[in-house]
C-alpha cells in the first residue's frame, strides 16, 4: 500500500523517474487508482476539519452553496469530484493526443494520467492542510486571513504552492500524454494534449475546490 501511495507524492519531485517506475508496475492502473483515492481522502479529511472549525472559503465561492456550509458539502462531494476530474483529464488527454481506446497503450495512459492528477492535487492540498491545521489549533480565521493577506513569507509560500501545483500538472500531464507514443510523434501533439488536460483540471479546481 505504501508503495502505491508513493505515486501520490513523488511525481511532483521526480516526474520522469516516477512515471517510469509506475509503468514498470505489474498493475499500473491499480497503483494510480490508489494514489488518486488517497489524495481524495486527504481533501475530505481537511474539508471536515475546516467544517468543524466553522471556516468559510478564503476565496469567492463559484457554486450555489452558502459559504458557511461550503466545507460540509465539500467533505461529502470531494471524492466524487476527484473521480470526475480523473475521468475528465484522461478523456481530454486521450482525445487530444489520439490515444487508442483500449489495449496496453490506453492502460498506460490512464495510469499515467491518474498519477499526474494525484500528484498535482497533492501539492495543491498542502496549503489547505496548513490552514486547517492552524484553525484546528485554535487560530481564528480572520487572523489567518490577515497573515495571508500581508506580503511576506507566509503569503509567498501559500501562493507559491498553488503555482507549483499548476506547474506540476502541466509537466506530469505532458509526460502522461507521451506514454505509448513513438518518439517522432511525442512532441508537439503530446505537449498540447498535456497542457489542455492540465487546464481542464485547473478550471475544475478553481470552480469547485476551496
Amino acid at each position: 500500500m505504501l508503495r502505491f501511495l508513493y505515486y501520490a507524492v513523488a511525481p511532483a519531485v521526480l516526474p520522469a523517474r516516477t512515471m517510469r517506475q509506475l509503468l514498470a508496475e505489474p498493475r499500473p492502473g491499480r497503483a494510480a487508482a490508489v494514489a488518486v483515492g488517497f489524495v481524495g481522502l486527504l481533501y475530505a479529511l481537511t474539508s471536515a476539519v475546516m467544517a468543524l472549525a466553522g471556516a468559510v472559503p478564503l476565496t469567492t465561492v463559484n457554486l450555489p452553496i452558502p459559504p458557511e456550509n461550503y466545507y460540509f458539502w465539500q467533505t461529502l462531494f470531494i471524492l466524487p469530484w476527484t473521480a470526475l476530474a480523473g475521468a475528465a483529464t484522461y478523456g481530454v488527454l486521450r482525445l487530444a493526443s489520439g490515444k487508442e481506446k483500449r489495449g496496453p497503450a490506453a492502460v498506460r495512459t490512464a495510469a499515467a494520467a491518474g498519477v499526474a492528477l494525484a500528484a498535482s492535487l497533492f501539492v495543491a492540498w498542502v496549503p489547505a492542510a496548513l490552514a486547517a491545521l492552524f484553525l484546528a489549533l485554535g487560530m481564528g480565521q480572520q487572523e489567518l486571513v490577515d497573515i495571508l493577506s500581508e506580503p511576506g513569507g507566509a503569503q509567498l509560500i501559500y501562493v507559491g504552492l498553488y503555482v507549483l501545483a499548476a506547474a506540476a500538472a502541466v509537466v506530469l500531464f505532458v509526460l502522461a500524454a507521451r506514454q505509448g507514443k513513438a518518439k517522432k510523434t511525442a512532441g508537439l501533439q503530446a505537449t498540447l494534449a498535456g497542457v489542455l488536460a492540465a487546464a481542464v483540471l485547473a478550471v475544475l479546481f478553481v470552480v469547485c475546490v476551496r
